[in-house]
């Protein structure tokens, strides 16, 4: 929640809380070209079975995952950091300089199982064929039902009445699942649902759009805190509800049995992918057969993956040679921070599905990706800020693009701040749409001079999308409505061309959004991340 600095755990030998990879117990050799999955994993589990600890690796190259029939390295364990030898940078990196890079490599030699790839969160994470990165991070998904509300919450408000409080605790990390009451999974139809509706609101859904008011919306979660318990039906939670949760929703707490307290930082991870991208095709050789499928172009070369873990951080890693960056998936209160792209293009930089409360801080990306930043499935409460792509906009050979991405089942309440080289180009199939869910922030966005993303008359567009025609013109001209109570503030453009909303590069206000400050630099409040961070502080 942004109460405390992300750590900076001590550990040594003498403590019993230092797990140094290269010693003889674990026996890791950095730079002898070996694989070291199982030494490393080794100390990562002897952490675990200690209650936590610093899992260091030296200075150098260690192999993982170095052959098709070799380990990869999961964290199922609260309080463990995996820590390389490395510079930490303290400033945002420059456009034309390159992060510092870290000391310690950890090498992905081979791509990760062939798998099904299904819509994240929606299985158990060793069900989904992308958990196969580089370093998993997998917490229990076991979740046991705790209370129940008693009361309607409405939007905004943080006091909840429950059948019995005497199961919380200030502090605990939670699970509150909402089931919609008119979702019929084997039988769905538009205009019988009840949360997709709130969610995407004013926007009229239609027959295409089958998962976004079926079996995958039927239920949906909000990972979140308590913060007080007031009394035994009394408690308070941690943030404000994001939308009415109203008791017709069945509004049940459960407990959050995933990992906590895990850090991965000071580390380059790169792979032996030896590049070529295209999206969702595959690599076809000179003699034109398939060298590379399309699933291993997209999802198999991952840096890492995590799920139902909370309170953690990844800082200062540099990701080379990736078509999958990050992923959070059913994550909470994790902040990413201080991160590089590198090297070969690829896919997906970093991707938050059903999260919460997760903060991207100095990502800056040299790599050109499909999704630098990508969310999607229900994730709210996410901040994206102080982030720059260091190229300008699309490549149309393999759809690499300076965007930022909204894949579908409505994710909503996401704020975007003071980000450099960004437009709103959206992807996800149609069964999902819109893209994005209500009142997402996009504040002080300097959009790149090439926006050629689902080319159309609308040139300058900072919104578009390619399902116009499901929009209530059917036209480009109301592409904006996939961007529902939309807030969009101080966009502007690199070089000396101007960014549109609905045509206009003027300001708005309608149902739809609010548009304010358009094409006006230097915004009073640069940063509205920060601005409300040192509020809350001052306040209290």
């Amino acid at each position: 929640m942004g109460n405390e600095p992300v750590p900076d755990i001590q550990a040594t030998v003498i403590e019993g809380h230092l797990f140094d990879v290269t010693a003889s117990l674990f026996g890791a050799v950095p730079d002898d070209g070996n694989d070291d999955t199982a030494a490393i994993q080794s100390a990562i589990d002897a952490a675990g079975f200690a209650g936590g600890g610093v899992v260091f690796l030296p200075k150098g190259r260690y192999e993982v995952h170095q052959k098709p029939e070799n380990g990869f390295l999961q964290i199922s364990h609260d309080n463990i950091i995996l820590r390389g030898e490395g510079h930490q940078p303290s400033t945002k990196v420059g456009v034309s300089e390159l992060a510092a890079p870290s000391e310690t490599i950890l090498h992905f030699g081979s791509p990760g199982f062939v798998g099904r790839i299904r819509r994240l969160g929606t299985v158990p994470a060793e069900q989904e064929g992308r958990h196969w990165t580089c370093v998993a991070v997998i917490g229990s998904e076991h979740s046991r039902e705790l209370t129940r509300y008693t009361q309607t919450v409405l939007r905004g408000q943080k006091t909840v009445e429950v059948l019995d409080s005497s199961s919380l605790t200030p502090g605990q990390t939670v699970v509150v699942e909402f089931t919609d009451p008119l979702i019929d999974p084997e039988n769905p139809l538009p205009d019988k649902a009840d949360i997709p509706l709130q969610l995407t609101h004013p926007l009229k859904l239609v027959k295409e759009q089958t998962d976004t008011f079926g079996k995958y919306s039927k239920k949906i979660t909000w990972i979140t805190k308590i913060d007080k318990v007031i009394d035994k039906k009394t408690i308070v939670f941690s943030e404000p509800a994001r939308f009415n949760q109203f008791l017709r929703y069945s509004p049940r707490i459960l407990s959050f049995d995933g990992v906590e307290g895990v850090g991965i930082e000071n580390l380059t991870i790169e792979s032996s992918w030896p590049g070529g991208y295209r999206h969702h095709k595959p690599n076809i050789g000179e003699d034109g057969k398939i060298v590379r499928t399309a699933m291993e172009q997209d999802y198999l070369w991952g840096g890492i993956w995590s799920s139902f873990a909370s309170d953690g951080w990844i800082r200062n890693v540099t990701f080379k040679n990736l078509t999958q960056g990050i992923i959070f998936s059913k994550c909470a209160s994790i902040t990413a921070r201080d991160l590089s792209f590198e090297g070969f293009d690829g896919h997906a930089g970093v991707t938050i599905a059903q999260s919460h409360g997760i903060l991207v801080e100095r990502a800056d990306f040299f790599a050109r990706l499909v999704h630098p930043v990508s969310l999607k499935n229900f994730a709210s409460g996410n901040v994206i800020t102080d982030c720059e792509t260091h190229y300008d906009g699309r490549d149309a050979n393999n759809s690499t693009d300076a965007v930022i991405d909204f894949h579908g089942l409505f994710p909503y309440e996401n704020l975007f701040d003071n980000m450099c080289g960004f437009y709103v180009c959206p992807g996800g199939d149609t069964s999902v749409m819109p893209h994005a869910g209500v009142r997402n922030v996009f504040w002080n966005i300097e959009a790149p001079k090439n926006m050629s993303c689902y080319s159309c008359e609308r040139k300058d567009e900072f919104m578009r999308t390619y399902d116009y025609v499901n929009t209530s013109s059917g036209t480009p001209a109301t592409m904006y409505e996939y961007q529902p109570q939309g807030f969009f503030i101080g966009l502007t453009r690199r070089g000396d061309q101007k960014v549109t909303m609905g045509g206009l590069s003027s300001d708005q206000h309608n149902k739809w959004m609010v548009v304010e400050g358009m094409n006006i630099r230097n915004l009073g409040i640069p940063s509205l991340y920060k601005a409300q961070y040192h509020w809350r502080f001052k306040k209290k």
